[in-house]
């Protein structure tokens, strides 16, 4: 099984998974990850620009054929939100330096949260007690452990 995630976030699903309260309107979206994560030791996950997993599950995102910067016949009030808009692109480019993934990178996300251990450390991401540290570790604890970090890139 695979699901689609943008850059900005896996680290943001790992903190909820490690407690982290959901303070988004995207619940559903963000549930729907967790249970496939949760579910599929060998889930793989591709890096997306457009409307990943999460969002498709978004209220606010609606038909729209003119598309917009998230993706192509939808649109969402973020979208229209040029500081949104800018921030996710500053997310996105500090995820891809950081990972050395690009848009179309495909992989275990076992192999994924290993990566996310060694490039985007618990320090960068609340401290070795919050909720993405916690995360981290339970995901590494459901995984044994096993992180190669093996890249497939379409």
């Amino acid at each position: 099984m695979k699901i689609t995630l943008r850059p900005y976030h896996p680290t943001g699903v790992i903190a909820i998974i490690g407690g982290a309260k959901m303070t988004g309107f995207n619940n559903r979206g963000v549930e729907y990850v967790i249970a496939q994560i949760m579910a599929d030791p060998d889930l793989d996950v591709e890096i997306v620009h457009e409307y990943d997993d999460i969002c498709k599950r978004c209220d606010r995102r609606i038909e729209d054929e003119r598309g917009s910067v998230w993706g192509e016949r939808h649109t969402c009030p973020s979208a229209q939100d040029q500081k949104m808009i800018e921030k996710v692109n500053s997310d996105n480019q500090r995820f891809f330096s950081a990972t050395g993934l690009s848009f179309g990178s495909v992989m275990k996300m076992r192999d994924l949260v290993g990566l996310l251990k060694e490039k985007i450390p618990p320090s960068e991401r609340g401290g070795p007690e919050g909720p993405y540290a916690k995360g981290l570790a339970k995901l590494s604890e459901m995984y044994g452990e096993r992180a190669s970090s093996q890249i497939n890139t379409l």
